[in-house]
């Protein structure tokens, strides 16, 4: 929460001075800074989706709420992108007279305020999508207001103007590579498939060394939140006599993956699961 306000609070002097100073690239920085603040928020509501208890409807409980959300904010900064863009060509098109001074200290306070939060993320930004997505635009907000700095001392100096558009049009490049792997990751997850922290022929090949597995098949891996993957499978063993040591080997070995959700069925040899070649 406090990410979220101090972002709050600079967004609003970005779109003060923005107005004030006709800076383009002020304003397409605030509008940058509010989808990540929507972005904070998502990945706090999605904290608490995840705290709600299973019931008879949902038996998963709402985990899956924070992959949704994930979604929803890289559509938000897609509709961002356009925007930015749109304004950075206009105003190259048409340039007008900005203070560079106001444009460096109010861009040199997002630096400060956009590496301050991500700090607070940087922890457990590889357990988490929402985390993960909050820490790097963060990140990445710091490093195009250190560029906006740069360019308020260059129109300070040469009376450039069109610098002001060309940096909103950079934003937009910036805001975009962000985007286009959030919308991915978050896609794959909506749809079950595999998260991209996860390599199946590794979990399989290292489930396979366990001993007493002779094979395994039927097996899918998919996302249950942004944190928490689960993972089902047929396992064929030598023998049942062995089966509670070889599950807790398997159950552990599932764990160094990140997949502390997982269902098997054991099979012997002498079956003949007809799923076999899935």
């Amino acid at each position: 929460m406090i990410g979220i306000a101090l972002n709050v609070s600079y967004v609003i002097v970005e779109i003060i001075y923005g107005f004030k100073n006709n800076s383009t690239s002020l304003l397409s920085d605030a509008a940058h800074n509010v989808g990540d603040i929507s972005g904070l928020f998502l990945a706090f509501l999605a904290f608490k989706l995840q705290t709600i208890k299973p019931s008879k409807i949902f038996s998963y409980g709402f985990k899956k709420g924070s992959i949704v959300t994930s979604f929803i904010n890289s559509i938000l900064l897609a509709f961002a992108i356009g925007a930015i863009a749109w304004e950075g060509v206009h105003k190259i098109m048409n340039p007008s007279p900005l203070s560079g001074t106001i444009i460096m200290w109010v861009a040199l306070m997002g630096v400060v305020i956009n590496f301050a939060s991500a700090l607070l993320f940087k922890r457990n930004q590889k357990e988490d999508l929402n985390i993960k997505a909050a820490y790097w635009h963060l990140m990445a907000d710091a490093l195009v207001s250190l560029g906006v700095v740069a360019s308020g001392i260059i129109i300070h100096y040469t009376k450039y103007y069109a610098l002001d558009g060309i940096m909103a049009i950079v934003i937009a490049v910036v805001v975009l590579f962000s985007t286009w792997s959030l919308f991915k990751d978050s896609a794959i997850a909506i749809l079950d498939g595999v998260p991209n922290a996860i390599n199946p022929e590794e979990v399989k090949a290292h489930l396979l060394e366990v001993k007493g597995v002779k094979s395994i098949h039927h097996i899918h891996i998919w996302g249950i939140s942004t944190n928490e993957n689960a993972l089902t499978a047929h396992i064929l063993v030598d023998n049942l006599q062995s089966l509670p040591q070889i599950k807790a080997l398997l159950k552990e070995e599932l764990e160094e993956h990140n997949i502390k959700h997982s269902t098997l069925e054991f099979e012997i040899i002498e079956e003949n699961c007809i799923e076999i070649n899935i």
